[in-house]
């Protein structure tokens, strides 16, 4: 199904009544934080990547593109990502064993859609595999990680370590010339314009 072909304002209302007419709480997708419990709308779902994916069915870029976004208008798709350059697809979807009222499809299904678009998919570079929403996508999007630290190009980490306190040490000397030589241009400036500092003293008065 496309997203594009129904309206979105009344889905939440609509799962929320689908589950009570099927008479289940659906336990596995509510999750509990600071107390609080609430629902979302995928728990475990399926990640694939497809990969030596010819760059002669993706044609170019552009096309590449449009097949991403056609991917993305597919209702069980969360996330798609094609590189033309890494010649792989990934995507995140909803598959038919997911616990949730969401459209779902198979893994032959997406591959059913991607050979209508030209893209033949090698069985032998299939990689699939579980997908936790709520560790994966949500609490990734809402709490990111700190951003890890990487050694400057052309060193390895253990060099950089070893070089690391004594280059924080220099900036942190050039930090402070920095804002000396900032000062003293300050105090220049303030003697050579006084006019200026007097109407701001006015005006802040």
């Amino acid at each position: 199904m496309n997203k594009n072909d129904e309206p979105s304002a009344n889905r939440y209302k609509q799962d929320l009544m689908s589950l009570r007419s099927a008479g289940a709480e659906a336990t596995e997708n509510y999750v509990e934080e600071n107390g609080v419990r609430f629902r979302l709308p995928y728990k475990i779902i399926k990640h694939v990547v497809f990969s030596n994916v010819s760059k002669h069915d993706m044609l170019d870029q552009e096309h590449a593109a449009r097949l991403q976004y056609r991917l993305l208008l597919l209702e069980p798709v969360i996330k798609a990502y094609v590189e033309f350059a890494k010649e792989r697809i990934t995507v995140i979807y909803n598959p038919r064993s997911a616990g949730n009222i969401r459209e779902k499809m198979s893994l032959d299904e997406l591959i059913g859609f991607l050979a209508k678009e030209g893209i033949q998919i090698d069985s032998g570079a299939v990689v699939e595999r579980d997908y936790d929403y709520y560790k994966e996508f949500y609490s990734y999007a809402f709490n990111p990680k700190v951003i890890r630290e990487h050694a400057p190009y052309g060193y390895t980490d253990e060099q950089w370590k070893k070089m690391k306190p004594g280059w924080e040490k220099k900036m942190e000397k050039v930090r402070v010339e920095k804002e000396r030589t900032f000062k003293e241009y300050q105090k220049h400036y303030e003697l050579l314009h006084p006019e200026v500092y007097g109407q701001q003293t006015g005006q802040s008065q």
